[in-house]
């Protein structure tokens, strides 16, 4: 089985990105499998506990599973980054 491997996280555009690939087991020449999750940055901040960003926002944020990768700019925009940050989140995913 595989898992979730966290590949980015930061702030864009004052919100908390967080940008996870699917590592399986049988590595073939699929695209990878990505999860991005947004939160509004004012609620990370309030996270005080030494918890990561964005863990206590999970009531305010949107995930996102786009199915191909290269849906997930068009849905990034569709959320409201800018076209120059969603291709700056994209390009974080590993090729």
């Amino acid at each position: 089985m595989g898992e979730w491997k966290t590949v980015y996280e930061d702030e864009v555009e004052e919100r908390w990105v967080t940008l996870k690939v699917y590592e399986s087991e049988d590595d073939g020449d699929e695209d990878p499998v990505v999860r991005v999750t947004v939160a509004p940055l004012e609620d990370a901040e309030q996270d005080e506990s030494g918890q990561t960003p964005g863990a206590e926002a999970e009531d305010n944020s949107t995930t996102l599973e786009p199915d191909p990768v290269e849906d997930l700019e068009e849905e990034l925009q569709e959320i409201g980054f800018s076209p120059v940050a969603a291709a700056w989140i994209v390009s974080k995913v590993p090729a």
